[in-house]
């Protein structure tokens, strides 16, 4: 059982650092034009993940140096953290359908018409997909002390307010006053306790 408990803690870090870059791209990629991504319908996906082989190759052949440097793990406090993010990605799941989270609602706004997310957990907090996200990277830094982590929690802590702000231009244009009333309402990212 130690055996498995301390390969996750090596597998799981390791990977947010080599896979979630490829995320970053696919989502500037896919954002940074979505009028022309919605002409060309879903297949506008398979040009979009073109952003993980120029991210997830050179990361996976040059893991050993990326993560030589070790800074002090707390391993308690990840798990702790990656526990959090598991309940709150139950709690989004039930909210928002599976074509929603992958875009399809984004590429395809007239053919998977769906109302603004706003009960359940999007009462709380705006964006709890994002929330689950910036845990599950803060996690990862947290449960491995691997610098490389560390590094890349602090690019997300960059990168995610653009991401946010980009999305919510998207769903202003696409929901209006509902969206407008709605912001003033919940959140933007720190869930509500009350």
């Amino acid at each position: 059982m130690a055996t498995i408990l301390s390969l996750a803690l090596l597998v799981f870090p390791q990977g947010i650092v080599i896979v979630y870059p490829g995320v970053f791209a696919f989502w500037f990629i896919m954002h940074g034009g979505i009028d022309r991504w919605r002409r060309l319908g879903t297949r506008s996906f398979w040009i979009g993940s073109v952003g993980w082989p120029p991210t997830v190759i050179p990361l996976l052949y040059f893991r050993g140096e990326i993560f030589a440097v070790k800074w002090t793990a707390l391993p308690v406090v990840g798990i702790l953290i990656l526990l959090c993010a598991l309940v709150f990605a139950v709690l989004a799941g039930r909210e928002m359908p599976l074509r929603t989270l992958v875009g399809l609602s984004e590429l395809q706004p007239e053919k998977d018409k769906q109302p603004l997310l706003a009960a359940g957990i999007y009462s709380r907090t705006r964006n709890p997909i994002y929330f689950v996200h910036w845990l599950l990277i803060l996690s990862a830094a947290a449960m491995s002390g691997f610098a490389a982590n560390w590094i890349f929690f602090a690019i997300d802590c960059v990168l995610l307010p653009l991401m946010i702000k980009a999305e919510e231009r998207e769903l202003a244009a696409r929901y209006g006053e509902e969206f407008a009333a709605y912001m003033r309402r919940v959140p933007r990212f720190f869930p509500k306790l009350r």
